[in-house]
């Protein structure tokens, strides 16, 4: 069986200004996953957003507090960083360093 593992996920706005943590990425052992702080500092995908709004339909929308910096990754792309990360042992991802 699988180890549960989490990842701190932070924006620095490419070292712009201090490391801030927007959620943290769990993975759980029967390979279910979640994060905390929806809609605080991320939306996961509603397939029934609206086009206006900050919502993605099938990607995560990660916001900043501290920057206007608004990134989105899709879904399945989403859960292999995750998955990769845990994987190399690292604990934490600057969402503002994802190409």
């Amino acid at each position: 069986m699988a180890e549960e593992y989490r990842v701190g996920i932070v924006c620095t706005d490419k070292g712009q200004h201090p490391r801030v943590r927007l959620t943290m990425a769990r993975r759980e052992p029967d390979g279910s996953h979640g994060m905390t702080y929806a809609f605080r500092n991320f939306a996961p995908p509603m397939s029934d957003a609206e086009p206006q709004t900050a919502v993605g339909r099938n990607s995560y929308v990660f916001r900043c507090p501290s920057c206007p910096r608004m990134p989105q990754v899709e879904a399945t792309r989403w859960w292999e960083i995750i998955d990769r990360l845990a994987a190399a042992g690292l604990k934490e991802l600057d969402i503002s360093l994802l190409p």
